[in-house]
């Protein structure tokens, strides 16, 4: 109770702490969705030679002196990356986009040598603070069909659209 014994109610996410806001992700028909430990969701193709090509969206709130290109290569350096490559030009290609990074490594996972795409992308809600919502959105296919299952990747990656604006204030 504040000093004077009155309350107000405040509804979560709200102006000062927005939360991770909604998306939209074009996925091929065929894929399946499941909830992944530690993302926001997983899509995965059918299988193919023992192998599910996939890809996980993550997000989190993250502080504004964050670097996108620097949270990709975090994203490639849990699964084990060593060498990793820079896609393109990190940023906004026009002033209505929002910014983001790419980054590819190949590695050996289980056995077998993966590709892993790592982009990242933030939504249009920063707090007071320059908190913001990051969007990592993190595809792997077998090296030896990357020529095919990079491109079906590459094709989700860029329909990834943050829905969510900025809350209502309290």
């Amino acid at each position: 109770m504040s000093s004077n014994g009155s309350m107000q109610n405040v509804g979560w996410p709200n102006s000062v702490s927005p939360g991770i806001g909604a998306f939209r992700i074009d996925v091929p028909s065929d894929w399946s969705a499941i909830e992944p430990t530690g993302g926001l969701i997983a899509f995965l193709a059918p299988p193919n030679d023992n192998f599910r090509v996939n890809l996980v969206v993550f997000g989190e709130r993250v502080p504004g002196d964050k670097d996108l290109g620097e949270l990709a290569e975090e994203a490639l350096l849990g699964a084990g990356a060593t060498e990793i490559v820079a896609i393109g030009v990190d940023g906004a290609e026009t002033d209505e986009q929002l910014p983001s990074a790419a980054r590819r490594t190949d590695l050996m996972l289980e056995g077998r040598m993966v590709r892993q795409l790592a982009v990242t992308t933030e939504g249009p809600d920063r707090s007071p603070t320059g908190v913001r919502s990051v969007y990592a959105l993190v595809g792997s296919c077998l090296t030896e069909r990357a020529e095919v299952d990079e491109h079906i990747l590459t094709e989700m990656i860029s329909s990834f659209t943050v829905t969510a604006g900025i809350p209502a204030q309290q």
